[in-house]
């Protein structure tokens, strides 16, 4: 080895188990702050990983992680034996001497500098280097440590806390939860997998390997573990990887929820954004995407059949700047609960176009052209008309009472070899920053409903029960219509919202134009946060089923649907204990949720959507007792949910962070 000072005895030299301190048995481990805190110390350490991430602003930020060879560490399995030392703008360190060194993996480094708490992470910081080793070989120095992660989820964190700063090793084997997802503040790539010691990882059913809640049927969480389960994972990241020393932008490659981790993993486990991550040191090899996953039906093919769709479509926003909206374009002012940089909004016009592609794509190609498309988070801007098979912009807000962004998306379909749609909404349901639910209904088949012959809903003065305060908006003639009520819950959260919606619940009646047959919509998008917004979300079920059994007092036989984005999880899943029931209003109205007969069918498929690698349902439709006896067809298709994400300069690989529901009654 090469030394670029003689070796010196440093008698205040501490092992990094000591700096940071045993993790305690209790409490939660991310909050675990280190024993030396803010004091300066002397550590030593081998270099075994060197990270580039960035900053807000893109500028590069460079730290390397050093670990104690077995030697100089404490020996105590509770304490971490390495260390993230911050470095900076610049991939070098200062000597304490003079001159700087430039950090390489495989030295064996001995730092003076101070011991932070940043973030979440024991950091290293104001480092000066008082003695270095060069030219070791970082697997001949010390030897990944293979983590056995416990069911637990609060024990995993532990564990995983006793070894933050060092190498360890994940084998080959481990089964992608979750598609890459972007870190878009640090420019980074995130992978959720299970170990191959992961019961779901070696299942047959290859759809079924995934991270199911603890009432899913297959979900592998002890039920005595409850909300406390699914621990049994890892987080890959790309912050670390050799690869992105030469390429800032060397990531992950785009992986789908079943793909296969063919090779081992080593790298140091981080602490980042509230997250323990495997940053591998690099690129490991993956499994083609995996095939076959996706249920589609085709029949409902002939007129005995009507097909509806529910999609939430992501923040489905335009490239264009509405003058009546602050809050959906790059250089607007912002409005309520939006936050700067507003990367909800496409980065360019090409981007808004290879969306709705994709999203166009899939209602063709997918799901087979559904009569109705029950939308979801789309714009509310109407400044275009169409003329001449193309929207024309202008300046005039309602005008022509279609949104601009799924009138576009209609375009689209048309152009991708589906039917001609018509956008259908109430403009009176949209939120602060413009997200309203919409429908898309095939022309040719189907129409509203004049709102005049049907005025005890859709009229001045609707049949409604007089035990809530009602706000205006329901008072207006129109179909479809927006429905909305007083909140009288406890503020969740401190929200501070007076009405039971952000984004008003919206009711629509069509009628088959050859056989005179009605269907009747209600279309939501709930508050988000199944844990949060507990009181508001059953107060947002209380008044659709306020709104159901006034529809179904007039007409007990109508086929009814109440469904959309409803942000929590159906019985008896629930994510609190004692449960909140949040959806029992739609329940106990007598309504059925078709997710029932899904999860009897096809348990593997039973969900919408994933959240840091663990499935939930949170999509649905709760079917009145006539349109269950029509239900002939039910499935979440496996479109979205499981597809790596994009950085939002470029194309997307995925139409929506929803799979869309599909259902099929007898007509």
């Amino acid at each position: 080895m090469l030394s670029c000072r003689a070796q010196e005895a440093y008698p205040n030299l501490m092992p990094i188990g000591k700096i940071r301190g045993e993790v305690p048995a209790g409490g939660d481990a991310t909050k675990f702050r280190p024993r030396l805190n803010q004091e300066i110390v002397v550590v030593r350490g081998v270099v075994h990983q060197i990270f580039r991430w960035r900053t807000g602003k893109g500028d590069d930020v460079y730290g390397m992680m050093i670990q104690n060879v077995p030697s100089d560490a404490d020996g105590n399995p509770k304490t971490s034996d390495g260390l993230f030392v911050y470095v900076g703008r610049t991939p070098v360190l200062p000597l304490e001497a003079q001159g700087d060194y430039a950090v390489s993996a495989g030295d064996v480094v001995t730092l003076r500098g101070k011991v932070n708490f940043r973030y979440g992470q024991v950091e290293f910081s104001d480092a000066k280097v008082l003695n270095v080793k060069s030219g070791g070989k970082v697997d001949e120095l010390i030897s990944p440590l293979e983590v056995k992660l416990p069911e637990s989820f609060s024990e995993r964190q532990r564990v995983l806390e006793q070894v933050e700063g060092m190498r360890v090793r994940l084998s080959a084997g481990a089964v992608a939860v979750s598609g890459t997802h972007p870190q878009f503040r640090t420019h980074d790539t995130h992978l959720w997998v299970i170990p191959s010691d992961n019961p779901a990882a070696t299942r047959e059913n290859k759809a079924a390997r995934r991270q199911y809640r603890p009432y899913h049927p297959l979900s592998v969480v002890s039920k005595e573990l409850k909300q406390d389960g699914n621990g049994n994972f890892l987080i890959l990241g790309s912050s670390g990887l050799v690869e992105r020393l030469e390429d800032r932008d060397a990531a992950l490659p785009p992986s789908y929820a079943g793909t296969v981790v063919e090779s081992e993993v080593t790298g140091g486990i981080q602490f980042s954004w509230g997250e323990y991550v495997l940053q591998p040191d690099h690129i490991p090899e993956f499994s083609e995407r995996p095939e076959g996953l996706s249920t589609v039906s085709t029949t409902g093919s002939d007129e005995s059949h009507l097909r509806i769709a529910a999609y939430n479509v992501e923040n489905l926003y335009d490239f264009v700047d509405d003058p009546f909206d602050d809050c959906d374009f790059h250089d607007d002012e912002g409005c309520p609960g939006s936050r700067f940089p507003l990367n909800y909004v496409p980065a360019s016009e090409e981007v808004f176009r290879a969306r709705i592609t994709k999203i166009a794509q899939q209602i063709v190609n997918d799901l087979h052209s559904p009569h109705i498309l029950m939308i979801q988070e789309a714009e509310d801007q109407d400044i275009a008309k169409l003329q001449n098979g193309s929207l024309v912009y202008g300046d005039e807000n309602n005008a022509d009472g279609q949104t601009d962004g799924l009138q576009e998306l209609a375009l689209q379909i048309v152009a991708e070899g589906g039917p001609v749609y018509t956008v259908m909404v109430d403009r009176d349901g949209t939120d602060d920053r413009g997200i309203i639910c919409a429908w898309m209904v095939q022309e040719e088949k189907l129409h509203a409903v004049a709102p005049q012959s049907m005025p005890s809903i859709f009229g001045e003065s609707p049949s409604l029960p007089n035990t809530r305060e009602w706000l205006s908006l329901c008072e207006e003639v129109s179909n479809p219509k927006a429905f909305n009520a007083a909140f009288e819950g406890s503020p969740d959260n401190a929200s501070e919202l007076v009405p039971v919606f952000s984004r008003s619940m919206q009711v629509l009646l069509l009628e088959d134009k050859e056989n005179g047959k009605r269907i009747w919509l209600q279309n939501n998008h709930f508050s988000s946060g199944p844990s949060r917004r507990v009181d508001r979300r059953r107060e947002q079920a209380a008044v659709n089923a306020d709104v159901a059994q006034a529809i179904l007092k007039i007409d007990p036989a109508a086929l009814l649907m109440v469904g959309g984005d409803l942000n929590v999880f159906p019985r008896p899943d629930d994510p609190l204990d004692p449960p909140s029931d949040q959806l029992g209003p739609l329940y106990d109205a007598g309504l059925f949720n078709v997710v029932e007969r899904i999860m009897a069918e096809d348990p593997a498929k039973a969900y919408s959507y994933i959240y840091k690698g663990v499935v939930s349902i949170l999509d649905h439709f709760f079917l009145s007792p006539n349109a269950r006896d029509h239900l002939r067809f039910a499935a979440y298709l496996k479109l979205n949910a499981g597809t790596p994400e994009t950085f939002p300069e470029f194309p997307p690989l995925r139409a929506s962070d929803h799979d869309p529901l599909l259902i099929e009654l007898a007509w």
